[in-house]
């Protein structure tokens, strides 16, 4: 009897915690399906990533069809490029004024179409009251140091973003959407027109109409895409003499340098400086964590190289002390024959002096290289991948 009342209890207390075990098990995968429940909810593709790249592809080149069909009408440069061109380009036309129309269709569609509408089938007021409200709530957020932080405020965007289209379903379903997005799409086609008109020969080249209406039509349809995503696809267009960051553009080579650049007016890209800090700290963000992450041969290359860093110091601070022993030994040992008295010092004075005025004339000629001009946009899903790099040429500046 003294055995068996002790068994019974642990038995009792193993099915006690046996039962508390199950139970809270059973809790955290409730959880877990409750929170897997909620990220399905709000994970909304419109578009996979391949056929984003796609459709940019093919409105990229359709602008380039129609940038090369134009490149003998230009009269001018637009002011806000012209310090990019040279002055003979338009008497000259090149590659250079090729690029020039890509650049010039490339901004008009980012500044009129991704950056001024929040969906081309709503109202064109209430359309762009939306997306002001958008670009506030990230421009006017609290700083996001951390990683976390940041994916806590492009969630807070995007299910803003979704909740809006839910509220908007009725009229983004009605009849009143496609004439909404045809209207839009005229409009765009004529202010495109105009806008290339003010800078082109007169009469307007032929097929400009209809290479304006192919490049909207495509734009247009990608345009109401990007809000129906839960991702934050960002597309954004590099002004001139903007650094480089080879992490959303791709060098371009081919164009004649820049030796006599045009009259105007360097422009800063419309979005604020706050967004433009965010929109950089996202990428330094993703250099750090590719950074930390070496591998093993890296770290032996980086100790390899502070090594030989090391042996250089002390072989140049013994080569130091040799040429200090030497001159204290010629000050000891008395003038050799034929020498100037004080000579060997004030020459290597004067040579120090001539070193270090070489290096500061070397210092000042270097120029750091920029960004001259951009010829499409760069289209990424931020804190995730870019989409497509923006094509740049560079100078120096």
């Amino acid at each position: 009897m003294s055995r068996t009342v002790p068994n019974d209890q642990a038995e009792d207390k193993y099915r006690k915690v046996k039962k508390y075990y199950f139970e809270k098990e059973g809790q955290v995968q409730q959880l877990q399906n409750t929170l897997a429940h909620q990220r399905l909810a709000m994970s909304r593709t419109s578009l996979d990533d391949n056929e984003y790249i796609n459709r940019f592809s093919r409105l990229d080149g359709a602008i380039n069809n129609l940038a090369f069909n134009i490149r003998r009408e230009w009269r001018s440069v637009p002011p806000w490029l012209a310090p990019a061109v040279n002055k003979d380009a338009t008497t000259n036309p090149t590659k250079e004024m090729t690029a020039v129309g890509r650049a010039c269709i490339s901004r008009w569609l980012v500044d009129e179409l991704f950056e001024r509408f929040f969906h081309p089938s709503l109202e064109p007021g209430l359309s762009t009251q939306l997306k002001i409200i958008e670009k506030n709530l990230r421009r006017f957020a609290a700083p996001t140091p951390s990683d976390e932080e940041k994916e806590g405020l492009m969630s807070k965007i995007s299910n803003w973003r979704l909740a809006t289209l839910e509220g908007l379903n009725e009229v983004l379903l009605s009849a009143s959407a496609a004439e909404n997005r045809n209207a839009l799409t005229a409009t765009l086609v004529e202010k495109m027109v105009a806008a290339l008109n003010m800078n082109l020969k007169d009469p307007a080249p032929a097929g400009l109409e209809g290479g304006v209406s192919m490049i909207v039509e495509l734009a247009v349809g990608i345009a109401a895409n990007l809000p129906l995503e839960s991702r934050d696809v960002f597309v954004e267009y590099i002004y001139p003499n903007s650094r480089i960051d080879e992490n959303v553009m791709k060098l371009e080579t081919g164009l004649p340098p820049l030796t006599n650049p045009g009259e105007g007016i360097i422009e800063e890209s419309s979005r604020s400086s706050v967004e433009r800090d965010i929109h950089a700290d996202e990428h330094d963000s993703l250099k750090e964590r590719d950074e930390d992450v070496e591998s093993p041969q890296q770290q032996k290359l980086s100790e390899k190289e502070a090594q030989q860093q090391q042996q250089q110091h002390q072989q140049g601070t013994q080569q130091q002390q040799k040429k200090k022993s030497g001159m204290f030994g010629g000050f000891m040992g008395g003038k050799k024959a034929g020498s100037v008295p004080g000579g060997s010092g004030v020459a290597a004075q004067q040579a120090q002096k001539e070193q270090l005025a070489k290096e500061q004339q070397q210092a000042k000629e270097q120029k750091e290289e920029k960004v001259r001009f951009c010829a499409f946009m760069a289209v990424e899903v931020r804190g995730r991948s870019v989409l497509m790099k923006a094509p740049v040429w560079t100078h120096a500046v």
